[in-house]
């Protein structure tokens, strides 16, 4: 099914009145909007004290969905991952539970990404062998997107245990912060500009504010994924948010 089109039609007296001018005049009371459906999460693993997570499992994985196709006036332009990094578990927590209110209810749904780009300032999840603007491009097609955030370095000769960005299982680069392709491999990097600590340099706004620590050298990162399309005034459209999961980085040890 392609991107669907809901159309709704405001019924007042006066548009009664002029019925019989449609011909003249066929976009009366008639708004259009489009609707799309967004990326659905295939694993989704949420670190927990409880559940803290084997570095095999420390990967995100989900699909774009194929009903999400350009139409008519309006394009899709493809699906973003965002990101935000705490050193808060309970902060992470928290916002986790409150998009999560706004992606399931369906007053909020529509607005949920508008939410998490604005109001909870998660930040663009970069490709490093990409300059698109857009992190998967697609077009009424599913793409299997599987994303893996750090090195580990002590088996780096194995492909599976790097970094990595895959399209449909074929690797198309490493995952990068918003700004200056810094990498996630926090301070273990080869080189630590390249890696640095979270609130250790400039162009932080994937840090959230709440600088109070729940455990030394852990770092919490909670990823989303959602479809991004516009009609022919560039108005842009976006799908409920899709949570893809919550990792803990270790900026001490190669074990993760």
């Amino acid at each position: 099914m392609k991107a669907r089109i809901k159309r709704t039609l405001n019924i007042t007296l006066s548009c009664m009145f002029v019925a019989c001018f449609v011909i003249l005049n066929p976009s009366c009371g008639l708004d259009e909007y489009y609707v799309l459906n967004g990326p659905s999460s295939i694993f989704c693993p949420v670190y927990s004290e409880s559940n803290p997570l084997t570095f095999p499992n420390k990967y995100v994985e989900f699909t774009t969905n194929p009903s999400d196709s350009s139409e008519g006036s309006f394009s899709v332009d493809g699906t973003d991952v965002y990101y935000k990094i705490y050193s808060n578990y309970s902060t992470c927590a928290s916002e986790y539970s409150a998009l999560n209110v706004l992606a399931n209810n369906a007053s909020t749904k529509a607005s949920s990404a508008s939410s998490l780009i604005n109001s909870y300032k998660f930040q663009k999840l970069k490709n490093n062998s990409s300059s698109d603007d857009t992190f998967v491009n697609h077009d009424g097609s599913a793409v299997r997107v599987k994303i893996r955030l750090t090195q580990y370095l002590q088996e780096q000769d194995k492909e599976e245990y790097r970094a990595f960005i895959k399209f449909n299982e074929g690797k198309v680069g490493v995952p990068v912060r918003y700004y200056g392709s810094r990498y996630f491999d926090f301070v273990r990097y080869t080189n630590y500009y390249s890696a640095p600590l979270p609130r250790s340099t400039y162009y932080e706004d994937d840090v959230s504010t709440n600088t109070s620590v729940t455990k030394e050298n852990c770092w919490y990162v909670t990823l989303y994924a959602f479809t991004k399309g516009h009609d022919s005034s560039f108005t842009t459209y976006y799908s409920p948010i899709c949570h893809l999961g919550t990792l803990c980085i270790v900026d001490n040890t190669y074990e993760n």
